[in-house]
């Protein structure tokens, strides 16, 4: 190798010297301090993945999940993991649509709900690969909501340090969330700690991810106003567009379960919900910066979710922890009383949840110190700055909790 050249001249962004075999990743550093040799190797990780909106997957004319991203065209097989749920409702359908495709399949059902989302599900996903076999290019196939899309993800990220995979979610809230962005994960569980929400995981994006809203047909009316949670907190810090259809036709929306008199509305409102998450996500998917519009309805939801009795499913936790963000952006002046009576009685005529038993300051705080935790040391709350738009604070006190408890309060006639 020539040196003679200074390392200003031939250094690529200071990272060094770039050795002759690599030469535009690999570099040779100065040593420092008690280090006697020092290289650099810089690579980045191209990441691309799909997200496709289609009409009744499960039709054997549509071939999609049949032979899309086989390792070859040999391979008729598929490895599929499937919600407990959607194989009572769907089981019988989906192996009518492999067998019409000539396609050999091995099922594994594991449940879905927060109290399964834990390693031993990861495991037992683990184990039926192995027993499986499955080949190093060919994907996993998960059909389910977003805790078995979560489970199976992690399990691909897992085996033989990384397998492909594709999400099919079957719930309102997996299709405008656990399907669009890369992240997956359980909760770690243990005595002396107790349950600490998605500490175990990994960001491993899928091949892709396809939707389809017949699914939401077969989901029950809280289930559904669930997935509206998220819906709402995208509304809120993204488009006002959004909100405005959730406010004029979310009832009914509920109502024909995203089908019907109304399915070009539904798809109107999923189609804005996936690509805000995409506009949000694409820029940031391994959450370098860590100022998220997204985490909009999750700094205090998700102690709320984990310790509210009776139970709070995921997006009405959400609901929960953004309106209360709705009253501090009101005590801010950062909205209007209006827009704040606006979002309250949009979310009430929704059947979403806007106060729980643990919106207390105490509670609360925990979930702005576990924010520090999480975002590096700062709070990094995101606030509403009108409907449609969002700023971050790092300055919530105490005391401003107390006095939006309040607030909060009264607007609910409680004491």
């Amino acid at each position: 190798m020539d040196t003679s050249r200074t390392s200003s001249q031939i250094s690529f962004n200071g990272r060094g010297i770039p050795l002759n075999r690599a030469p535009h990743n690999v570099f040779v550093k100065p040593a420092f301090g008690h280090c006697q040799k020092a290289w650099t190797n810089y690579f980045e990780l191209p990441v691309e993945y799909t997200v496709e909106v289609h009409s009744d997957i499960l039709n054997p004319a549509n071939d999609t999940l049949a032979t899309r991203y086989l390792p070859d065209r040999e391979c008729r097989r598929r490895f599929i993991v499937v919600d407990e749920k959607v194989q009572q409702l769907y089981g019988h359908e989906i192996l009518q649509y492999f067998k019409a495709h000539r396609v050999e399949t091995h099922i594994v059902v594991i449940p879905g709900g927060e109290e399964n989302k834990v390693f031993e599900a990861v495991d037992k996903v683990l184990s039926e690969l192995c027993k499986y076999g499955l080949h190093r290019r060919e994907p996993i196939l998960a059909i389910g909501g977003g805790v078995v899309l979560d489970i199976v993800g992690f399990a691909a990220s897992c085996y033989r340090r990384g397998v492909p995979y594709i999400r099919v979610p079957t719930t309102l809230l997996a299709i405008v969330d656990a399907s669009v962005g890369v992240k997956t994960g359980v909760d770690y569980v243990s005595s002396e700690l107790g349950r600490l929400k998605n500490r175990m995981g990994a960001f491993y994006a899928p091949c892709a991810a396809f939707l389809d809203k017949r699914f939401v047909a077969t989901q029950d009316r809280r289930n559904i106003i669930n997935g509206l949670g998220e819906i709402m907190k995208l509304a809120l810090v993204c488009s006002s567009e959004l909100f405005a259809l959730l406010e004029q036709y979310g009832q009914q929306l509920i109502i024909e379960g995203f089908q019907g008199r109304l399915s070009d509305i539904a798809d109107r409102v999923i189609e804005l919900s996936v690509q805000f998450m995409l506009e949000e996500l694409g820029p940031n998917l391994w959450e370098y910066k860590l100022e998220r519009s997204t985490d909009f309805g999750h700094t205090f939801s998700k102690i709320i979710e984990m310790e509210a009795e009776p139970p709070l499913l995921h997006g009405e936790a959400v609901n929960i922890d953004g309106f209360f963000c709705v009253v501090l952006s009101y005590k801010r002046k950062l909205i209007s009383s209006e827009e704040r009576d606006r979002i309250f009685y949009t979310m009430k005529k929704l059947g979403l949840p806007t106060i729980d038993a643990l919106c207390v300051p105490q509670v609360l705080w925990r979930g702005l110190e576990d924010a520090l935790e999480h975002r590096n040391g700062k709070q990094r709350l995101p606030l509403l700055n009108g409907i449609g738009s969002c700023i971050f604070v790092n300055d919530v006190s105490y005391s401003e909790l107390e006095e939006c408890v309040k607030e909060l309060n009264q607007l609910h006639n409680l004491k």
